[in-house]
């Protein structure tokens, strides 16, 4: 299953990040929040197989403004993204909640 809240941790070179990922699928399409550090960002993206997603998003941080493009795989409820940013490229590991 892929919809669902994910609780996430983000490793940055500043320590790890907890949040939430919010994920909703409608055919192809996904779209979903990312929740942390006390700010909710939207994105939009596809599906590009069952369990797997590509999106993109700009994310609003107190170091500046983050553009991402992000690929994530779900599998037995644990959410595994790859985020390419602007700062460098992140690994976010999930567990739905």
């Amino acid at each position: 299953m892929f919809d669902g809240k994910y609780s996430s941790s983000l490793n940055t070179p500043m320590g790890a990040i907890n949040g939430t990922i919010t994920l909703m699928s409608n055919g192809n399409n996904v779209q979903g929040i990312i929740e942390t550090m006390g700010m909710r960002n939207n994105f939009i993206g596809v599906k590009t197989k069952e369990n797997e997603a590509s999106f993109k998003g700009n994310f609003n941080t107190p170091l500046g403004n983050i553009q991402y493009t992000a690929t994530c795989v779900v599998m037995n409820g644990n959410l595994e993204l790859m985020a390419n940013t602007n700062k460098g490229n992140f690994k976010l590991m999930g567990k739905r909640m």
